[in-house]
């Protein structure tokens, strides 16, 4: 069994690059597990934390004790040449785990099978069943679930869900996140923890962002207030100051008491400036300290073009279609049949290798020259945008402002301004594509469909949430429902599907 009295304790980390950029700093907790969930906006260095708790990435500054080994299980990892019973031939005497902890993961997962054979899902959970054996302290899971099917999603979230050892999940899925104990945030702000679940957290997130924006807007309107009263007051003295001015040059008046009014009018004005400005610059201060307190949401200002399509009007129709990769039996069981018409939303679902990709591809005429393809596909002649995983409508070579300016609708300076929405601010829109994050690719893409001269009435996403944090997810959801176009999504996010409006699934078998 694995040591259940994991201590953690972290002190002021900061991690720093040789360029002097900060990642983040004064990070400061103790662990306050067994199963916490790491969130926060894309960028904030969530991966790069867990890596200073296993060890792989020293902390610029700062202190970190830790009682037992934590182990990392990246998001991807290269497969050996080797069956599953020999990956996992330690795993049948570990110490460190039992049975009952790593059997619900193999579950229809043949030992004789090469790891080379193994669908993405199934190699997720024989990678996880791995890390077993050597995690005797923390174990750190990162995006466990991205491209699973719902099936092994369905295994890793009973994982967690019946794991009772230390656990860290740095994850989106709002279902799994949803069987943890408490969420970690990580933020501009540092590191805040939040006793519960998902659920709990979206729950006092929401509150406390409610808060935040009262807080800055009190401290505006104060500021605002004492910035009118400092020059009502100057203009009130002025008034009085030629009104004096303006009596003397009537006369009658000796010229020492003159003298005499003119200097206390000054020094009256002298003290409004001093006492007013001081007030000025306390609000000031006090406005830009809430400001700085604020936690920075990483969220995507979508603004979906206005672009419909006629209910009725066909977008796509296959009759009796059957794929066949060389050397394999026909992808599918019987053909299909499907058919897409007016502003409706569906989607594709099925396991991993089922073909949902291989669909898409037909519907665009993207089929390559390897596959047989019988049976009648018709599509209406109407703009379309496609999304996929690899990003491939972006030219991986050319920066930000590069691909999105080519087929925008706005000249250069006003699609830099729409680029800020996506969040590129500054010279990031100069930055090649190519060493963007995937979260950063995915924003170049979806802002390179949005800002398009023609704008999409037909639109395709494949697996559009892997790399959106949870506050551009909610973002992306809300703009999709208002999308009036129509919607082809392949997703096994149910939540998103959901939230979404997806009116069918078509289950794809293979």
């Amino acid at each position: 069994m694995q040591n259940t009295y994991f201590q953690a304790t972290g002190k002021s980390l900061t991690l720093e690059f040789p360029r002097g950029d900060i990642l983040f700093s004064n990070i400061s907790f103790t662990w306050n597990g067994p199963r916490c969930g790491l969130v926060g906006p894309n960028g904030v260095g969530k991966s790069t934390f867990a890596k200073i708790l296993a060890g792989k990435v020293e902390a610029t500054s700062g202190e970190l004790k830790i009682s037992h080994e934590v182990f990392y299980l990246s998001q991807s990892e290269e497969r050996p040449a080797l069956s599953v019973a020999e990956y996992l031939i330690e795993l049948w005497e570990s110490p460190a785990t039992t049975p009952a902890q790593w059997g619900p993961l193999l579950e229809s997962i043949s030992l004789e099978a090469s790891l080379q054979s193994l669908s993405g899902g199934e190699w997720t959970r024989v990678r996880i069943a791995h890390a077993l054996i050597y995690s005797h302290g923390l174990l750190i899971l990162d995006e466990p679930t991205n491209n699973l099917d719902v099936e092994a999603r369905r295994h890793v979230t009973e994982f967690i869900k019946s794991y009772q050892s230390p656990l860290l999940v740095i994850s989106h899925d709002r279902d799994l996140l949803n069987h943890v104990d408490c969420i970690w945030e990580l933020s501009n702000q540092g590191l805040t923890s939040y006793g519960g679940n998902y659920s709990f957290y979206k729950e006092h997130k929401e509150n406390e962002i409610a808060l935040q924006e009262q807080a800055i807007d009190r401290t505006r309107r104060e500021k605002k207030k004492i910035e009118r009263e400092y020059h009502e007051k100057l203009e009130m003295q002025e008034k009085r100051m030629r009104a004096g001015a303006r009596k003397a040059e009537k006369g009658g008046i000796p010229k020492i008491l003159l003298g005499g009014r003119k200097r206390r009018a000054q020094e009256t004005q002298g003290r409004i400036h001093s006492n007013e400005e001081k007030r000025v610059e306390k609000s000031v201060a006090e406005f830009n300290e809430i400001l700085s307190q604020a936690k920075i949401s990483s969220v995507l200002g979508l603004e979906l073009p206005q672009t419909s399509v006629p209910e009725g009007k066909l977008v796509f129709e296959v009759e009796e279609l059957q794929i066949t990769y060389p050397g394999r039996d026909p992808l599918w069981p019987e053909p299909l049949h499907f058919s897409m018409k007016g502003p409706r939303r569906k989607a594709l679902a099925g396991k991993n290798g089922a073909g949902k990709s291989s669909f898409i591809k037909v519907l665009l005429n993207k089929v390559p020259a390897s596959l047989v393809v019988d049976g009648k596909v018709h599509r209406a002649d109407i703009p379309w945008a496609y999304l996929d995983q690899e990003y491939s409508l972006l030219d991986m070579e050319k920066t930000v402002l590069e691909n999105v300016f080519d087929t925008s609708a706005y000249d250069i300076v006003e699609t830099r301004n729409r680029l800020a929405r996506f969040q590129f601010f500054g010279d990031k829109v100069l930055q090649p594509v190519k060493t963007l994050s995937g979260g950063e690719k995915l924003k170049t893409a979806l802002a390179k469909i949005f800002l398009a001269a023609t704008p999409p009435q037909f639109l395709i996403l494949d697996e559009p949430t892997n790399n959106l944090d949870l506050q551009s997810l909610e973002i992306l959801e809300e703009a999709l429902s208002a999308f009036e176009g129509a919607l082809l999504v392949v997703s096994h996010d149910e939540v998103f599907l959901e939230n979404i409006g997806i009116e069918e699934v078509c289950l794809l078998q293979s």
